[in-house]
């Protein structure tokens, strides 16, 4: 097994900058720190993480491809995509300020970010772009297709770590309610914005 050191620095920085990124994910973590805090989104990190170490498998093994080849799947995935993502940007513009309300919102949780890594259109794209474009390991097509899945999934968990953790640092000075409401509203548009985006490329 012999490691292209070219392809690898190449695929690094790209793996960065695809999925750092602003997208429907990412602006979902950041929107649900604010709006919840860290503590509480910690389990829509988790659902969102699981969802894309699954598809990342399916577009690595091309299953994904298969799937999205039919007709109908892949305007189902989309509107799937779309409503759900519309209802979690709902949930993060109408989420209280910080001590409002004894009784503060659940936050979404771990199935809420299953179902967004799943349906998310950004990350189908930006997967298979990662994998078709890259040949870190060139004599082994298999020990390619792992390595870059493991690097994409290590440096995925750090980021959407960062991005729930700087969203989540806004929560401290959102104790005002038209502070808090305006912040939750900016993070809900980019969502929405991130989504109508994602689906007209």
């Amino acid at each position: 097994m012999t490691i292209d050191s070219a392809q690898l620095a190449a695929f690094l920085p790209a793996v960065v900058a695809l999925v750092a990124s602003p997208g429907p994910a990412t602006l979902g973590l950041a929107g649900a720190g604010a709006a919840f805090g860290f503590r509480a989104a910690r389990r829509f990190l988790g659902g969102l993480l699981c969802g894309a170490a699954m598809t990342l498998l399916m577009v690595g093994s091309g299953v994904a491809g298969a799937i999205l080849a039919q007709p109908l799947i892949g305007p189902i995935l989309t509107v799937v995509a779309m409503s759900y993502m519309i209802y979690l940007a709902y949930r993060i513009a109408t989420a209280s300020a910080l001590g409002r309300h004894a009784t503060q919102p659940e936050a979404p949780g771990f199935a809420a970010g299953l179902l967004l890594a799943m349906t998310n259109v950004k990350a189908y794209a930006v997967f298979a772009a990662l994998f078709s474009g890259f040949a870190v390991i060139p004599d082994d097509a298999v020990d390619n297709a792992w390595l870059k899945g493991l690097v994409i999934m290590s440096m995925l968990t750090v980021i959407d770590f960062t991005w729930l953790y700087a969203g989540s640092t806004l929560r401290h000075f959102l104790h005002d309610p038209r502070l808090s409401r305006r912040i939750n509203l900016s993070f809900a548009v980019l969502l929405l914005l991130s989504v109508i985006f994602a689906v007209a490329i």
